[in-house]
């Protein structure tokens, strides 16, 4: 795996898309998981052939539909294993949000398309179709092993050691790419640093 350089900056086009969706990103600790999943995706363009006009937006509207889906449901999806009928809500949200921001900065209608492909079924999908679609998912799970690691862990009905265990369980199945799964494990050792510190 590359050694993880300076991350890059969201340019004159995401910047905009990241501003109208942050109002969205409110709910659930969404606007620091999102930064979190830019920058994985960001390492992982860095090592694979894929499109960042088309990864870089999809992660930052996947999860803008939270914001429309009620406390009740969101304490029901924030465990080990949600219901995909629970979780599909937000990613249908998401998909009209994210179809509108894309409509104000006039995005490309191509990559609009392929955008709101992965958005839709990102946490329901176990497949995907693309090198984008698998950034994009991994990148959003990524976040799970790090930046949202301990509000996750603080919401869970069990320890933080135990939370460590489930979800590296979960690293075979959940990952689409090998670059991602060690960057799963890196983050694992550094969450159970910070335990014993």
């Amino acid at each position: 795996m590359h050694k993880n350089t300076k991350t890059p900056r969201l340019n004159r086009i995401e910047s905009p898309i990241l501003r109208l969706a942050k109002p969205y990103l409110q709910t659930r600790n969404n606007e620091l998981h999102t930064r979190n999943a830019i920058e994985f995706a960001f390492r992982l363009l860095a090592i694979h052939q894929a499109e960042r006009a088309v990864v870089i937006p999809a992660i930052i509207l996947h999860d803008v539909g939270w914001c429309r889906v009620s406390e009740e449901i969101i304490g029901k999806v924030c465990r080990a294993n949600p219901d995909k009928d629970l979780l599909r809500i937000h990613e249908e949200e998401s998909l009209k949000i994210a179809r509108e921001i894309l409509g104000i900065v006039s995005y490309d209608p191509l990559r609009t398309n392929e955008i709101l492909e992965i958005i839709d079924g990102h946490d329901t999908r176990s497949k995907a179709f693309s090198i984008n679609d698998k950034i994009v998912q991994d990148s959003d799970k990524l976040t799970r092993f790090a930046g949202s690691f301990w509000f996750l862990a603080r919401r869970f009905p069990i320890t933080p050691e135990a939370f460590v265990i489930s979800l590296e369980r979960l690293i075979d199945r959940w990952f689409f790419l090998p670059d991602s799964k060690e960057m799963a494990r890196i983050e694992l050792s550094r969450r159970l640093t910070e335990m014993d510190s």
